[in-house]
Protein backbone atom coordinates (compact mmCIF):
# COMPACT_ATOMS: atom_id res chain seq x y z
CA UNK A 1 0.00 0.00 0.00
CA UNK A 2 1.20 3.53 -1.02
CA UNK A 3 1.38 5.87 1.73
CA UNK A 4 0.25 9.40 1.85
CA UNK A 5 2.35 12.89 3.08
CA UNK A 6 0.99 14.39 5.70
CA UNK A 7 0.50 17.86 3.66
CA UNK A 8 -1.52 15.17 1.12
CA UNK A 9 -4.70 17.64 0.76
CA UNK A 10 -2.07 20.60 -0.18
CA UNK A 11 0.32 18.43 -2.51
CA UNK A 12 -3.18 17.38 -4.23
CA UNK A 13 -4.19 21.26 -4.53
CA UNK A 14 -0.13 21.70 -6.08
CA UNK A 15 -1.06 18.73 -8.49
CA UNK A 16 -4.10 20.80 -9.64
CA UNK A 17 -2.99 24.30 -10.03
CA UNK A 18 0.65 22.73 -12.06
CA UNK A 19 -1.64 21.39 -14.70
CA UNK A 20 0.57 18.29 -14.84
CA UNK A 21 -2.39 15.68 -15.30
CA UNK A 22 -3.05 17.76 -18.65
CA UNK A 23 0.53 16.70 -19.77
CA UNK A 24 -0.05 13.91 -21.54
CA UNK A 25 1.42 13.43 -24.46
CA UNK A 26 4.25 16.50 -24.32
CA UNK A 27 7.20 15.48 -27.06
CA UNK A 28 9.73 17.08 -24.40
CA UNK A 29 8.64 14.80 -21.68
CA UNK A 30 8.85 11.96 -24.19
CA UNK A 31 12.63 12.94 -25.04
CA UNK A 32 13.24 12.99 -21.03
CA UNK A 33 12.14 9.66 -20.73
CA UNK A 34 13.93 8.12 -23.73
CA UNK A 35 16.99 10.36 -22.46
CA UNK A 36 16.24 8.81 -18.72
CA UNK A 37 16.61 5.65 -20.23
CA UNK A 38 19.77 6.24 -22.39
CA UNK A 39 21.73 7.58 -19.66
CA UNK A 40 20.61 4.36 -17.39
CA UNK A 41 20.90 1.50 -19.56
CA UNK A 42 17.08 0.78 -18.28
CA UNK A 43 14.23 -0.89 -20.21
CA UNK A 44 11.63 1.34 -18.80
CA UNK A 45 10.91 4.95 -17.77
CA UNK A 46 8.31 7.27 -17.11
CA UNK A 47 7.25 10.66 -15.71
CA UNK A 48 4.45 9.57 -13.02
CA UNK A 49 1.80 12.18 -11.33
CA UNK A 50 0.64 11.00 -8.21
CA UNK A 51 -2.83 12.08 -7.47
CA UNK A 52 -5.64 11.07 -5.18
CA UNK A 53 -5.56 7.08 -5.53
CA UNK A 54 -4.11 7.39 -8.60
CA UNK A 55 -0.60 7.26 -10.62
CA UNK A 56 -1.13 8.78 -14.43
CA UNK A 57 1.62 7.93 -16.58
CA UNK A 58 2.06 11.31 -18.89
CA UNK A 59 4.99 9.77 -20.48
CA UNK A 60 6.51 6.49 -21.14
CA UNK A 61 8.96 4.65 -22.44
CA UNK A 62 9.09 0.80 -22.30
CA UNK A 63 5.39 0.49 -20.61
CA UNK A 64 2.02 1.74 -21.20
CA UNK A 65 1.32 4.88 -20.15
CA UNK A 66 -2.04 5.53 -18.29
CA UNK A 67 -4.05 5.68 -14.59
CA UNK A 68 -2.82 3.02 -12.39
CA UNK A 69 -3.86 2.18 -8.75
CA UNK A 70 -1.64 4.24 -6.66
CA UNK A 71 -1.83 1.32 -4.30
CA UNK A 72 0.57 -0.23 -6.11
CA UNK A 73 2.69 2.73 -6.99
CA UNK A 74 7.08 2.92 -6.34
CA UNK A 75 6.16 6.22 -7.22
CA UNK A 76 3.53 6.84 -4.51
CA UNK A 77 6.48 5.63 -1.95
CA UNK A 78 9.20 8.04 -3.87
CA UNK A 79 7.33 11.29 -3.05
CA UNK A 80 7.40 11.04 0.45
CA UNK A 81 11.10 11.99 0.75
CA UNK A 82 11.06 14.54 -2.00
CA UNK A 83 14.23 15.81 -1.07
CA UNK A 84 15.70 12.14 -1.59
CA UNK A 85 15.47 9.64 -4.86
CA UNK A 86 14.31 6.86 -3.65
CA UNK A 87 15.63 3.50 -4.91
CA UNK A 88 15.00 -0.23 -4.86
CA UNK A 89 17.45 -2.40 -5.76
CA UNK A 90 16.08 -5.36 -5.83
CA UNK A 91 11.86 -5.25 -5.42
CA UNK A 92 11.63 -9.12 -4.25
CA UNK A 93 13.81 -8.74 -1.46
CA UNK A 94 11.85 -5.40 -0.37
CA UNK A 95 9.28 -6.45 2.25
CA UNK A 96 7.48 -3.53 1.06
CA UNK A 97 6.97 -4.31 -2.53
CA UNK A 98 8.07 -8.29 -2.29
CA UNK A 99 3.94 -9.20 -3.03
CA UNK A 100 3.08 -6.51 -5.44
CA UNK A 101 1.26 -7.60 -8.04
CA UNK A 102 3.92 -5.20 -10.68
CA UNK A 103 6.74 -7.38 -8.44
CA UNK A 104 5.17 -11.10 -8.73
CA UNK A 105 2.68 -10.93 -12.11
CA UNK A 106 2.94 -8.90 -15.48
CA UNK A 107 6.03 -6.76 -15.53
CA UNK A 108 8.04 -8.35 -12.93
CA UNK A 109 9.77 -5.14 -12.18
CA UNK A 110 12.59 -5.45 -9.97
CA UNK A 111 14.69 -2.71 -9.85
CA UNK A 112 13.34 1.26 -9.12
CA UNK A 113 14.96 4.82 -9.19
CA UNK A 114 12.39 7.73 -8.84
CA UNK A 115 13.40 11.55 -8.04
CA UNK A 116 10.22 13.62 -7.02
CA UNK A 117 9.63 16.35 -9.27
CA UNK A 118 8.91 19.47 -7.22
CA UNK A 119 6.79 22.52 -7.35
CA UNK A 120 8.36 26.11 -6.38
CA UNK A 121 6.56 25.62 -3.06
CA UNK A 122 8.81 22.06 -2.69
CA UNK A 123 5.40 19.47 -2.96
CA UNK A 124 6.32 16.61 -5.08
CA UNK A 125 3.90 16.25 -7.91
CA UNK A 126 5.32 13.01 -8.55
CA UNK A 127 8.29 11.39 -10.33
CA UNK A 128 10.93 10.65 -13.27
CA UNK A 129 11.84 6.82 -12.28
CA UNK A 130 13.65 4.45 -13.93
CA UNK A 131 12.75 0.71 -13.73
CA UNK A 132 14.63 -2.64 -14.91
CA UNK A 133 13.14 -6.76 -14.95
CA UNK A 134 16.43 -7.25 -13.60
CA UNK A 135 18.11 -6.95 -10.04
CA UNK A 136 20.66 -3.75 -9.75
CA UNK A 137 22.86 -1.83 -7.69
CA UNK A 138 21.76 1.07 -5.91
CA UNK A 139 22.46 4.43 -7.64
CA UNK A 140 25.67 6.30 -7.71
CA UNK A 141 25.54 9.96 -6.49
CA UNK A 142 26.26 11.01 -10.04
CA UNK A 143 23.14 8.70 -11.07
CA UNK A 144 20.96 10.43 -8.42
CA UNK A 145 21.95 13.70 -9.80
CA UNK A 146 21.41 13.03 -13.18
CA UNK A 147 17.40 11.96 -12.36
CA UNK A 148 17.07 15.04 -10.23
CA UNK A 149 18.35 16.93 -13.05
CA UNK A 150 15.49 15.64 -15.15
CA UNK A 151 13.13 16.02 -12.05
CA UNK A 152 13.94 20.34 -12.64
CA UNK A 153 14.09 20.06 -16.08
CA UNK A 154 10.58 18.64 -15.90
CA UNK A 155 9.19 20.97 -13.75
CA UNK A 156 10.72 23.36 -16.12
CA UNK A 157 8.78 21.97 -18.91
CA UNK A 158 5.75 22.62 -17.13
CA UNK A 159 6.36 26.45 -16.50
CA UNK A 160 7.50 26.82 -19.91
CA UNK A 161 3.96 25.65 -21.39
CA UNK A 162 2.35 27.34 -18.55
CA UNK A 163 0.91 24.32 -16.91
CA UNK A 164 2.61 26.44 -13.99
CA UNK A 165 0.74 29.37 -13.65
CA UNK A 166 3.26 32.30 -12.98
CA UNK A 167 3.34 34.73 -10.68
CA UNK A 168 3.96 37.33 -13.53
CA UNK A 169 0.56 39.21 -14.31
CA UNK A 170 -0.37 39.10 -17.66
Amino acid sequence: MSPHPANEAQREQAVIRSGALHATGRAELQRVVDLACEAFVAPMSSVSIVFRDWQYLIATKGMKAGVYRRSTSFCGHAIMAPDTIFCVPDATRDPRFAGNPVVTEGMELRFYAGAPIIDDNGLPLGTICVIDVEPREPISPTEAHCLETLAADIMAIFHRHALVPSDEPA
